[in-house]
């Protein structure tokens, strides 16, 4: 069966250690994708407005599964937004201030917000993802200034499986807690992730699932290469990623989701 639609992380996945990627490469792929209407579709834990600043001249083209699935974005408009209830949302933040060892943004979908007393060296590490990113004295208030899609805490890396096995305990279904890589872990509504984005989307563009591929590397990516019918998983990835993956290929350094989209239009 052909593939009708590709989706990929950014993160250890698309984008190289220097949070770029071969764009005259992908100008020539995309051009080809565009081409056969296959859609390319971009899923990241990270805000809407920091994964279209990637593609400036194609973002009102792409689609955008943001915040984790949580905001979806299609050619420029909103297909879709989770709404965080207030208890869970309420539950999460006390959660957070009784630990006292992370810090936490809150992930609107007018912007993203961190305590103003948060380290600047947290600002500058978070703003890399939130583009749009506001200092507030109370993260609590934001809940009545935004809809919240997603929550997120950052730890150091050493503490996240505990924290993890911690906030899925306290939280008791309320809110799912996820991995996204470099201490930081999504909070998010219980059955929004990367997969429940692409079944919307399959839905919305009549694509089944075994005509999607998808290309990711951390334990936020482990539903979307689960429920797509090609999954990839970078040399990078964690091992988790790679145990369930169809196939892993190399990793983020070489390109290897351009030289992989390249066979699948070889093939298809």
């Amino acid at each position: 069966m052909s593939i009708k639609l590709i989706a990929t992380d950014m993160d250890g996945t698309f984008l190289n250690s220097q949070k770029d990627y071969n764009r005259e490469r992908f100008a020539d792929l995309y051009a080809e994708l565009k081409k056969r209407d296959i859609k390319f579709v971009v899923a990241s834990g990270n805000q809407s407005f920091q994964l279209k600043s990637f593609f400036p001249d194609i973002s009102d083209e792409l689609t955008f599964a943001a915040e984790n699935g949580a905001h979806i974005i299609s050619r420029g408009k909103e297909l879709f937004a989770a709404d965080m209830p207030r208890p869970a949302f309420e539950k999460a933040l006390a959660i957070l201030a009784a630990d006292h060892q992370g810090e936490g943004i809150i992930c609107g979908k007018k912007s993203a917000y961190i305590l103003e007393t948060a380290p600047e060296t947290f600002y500058n590490y978070t703003h890399q993802y939130y583009h749009r990113l506001a200092r507030v004295p109370d993260l609590s208030a934001m809940f009545e200034k935004d809809t919240i899609v997603k929550m997120a805490f950052n730890f150091p890396e050493h503490l996240v499986d505990e924290k993890i096995a911690q906030l899925t305990g306290a939280l008791q279904g309320v809110l799912f807690p996820v991995s996204t890589g470099e201490g930081d872990i999504d909070i998010l509504v219980p059955d929004i992730t990367k997969a429940s984005a692409l079944a919307a989307l399959g839905n919305l563009w009549n694509i089944q699932p075994e005509e999607m591929a998808a290309f990711g590397d951390g334990g936020n990516d482990l539903e979307m290469l689960q429920f797509v019918g090609h999954g990839y998983a970078m040399s990078n990835a964690i091992p988790s990623i790679k145990a369930i993956a169809d196939q892993v290929i190399d990793s983020n350094e070489q390109e290897s989701v351009l030289t992989q989209i390249e066979k699948i239009l070889a093939t298809n």
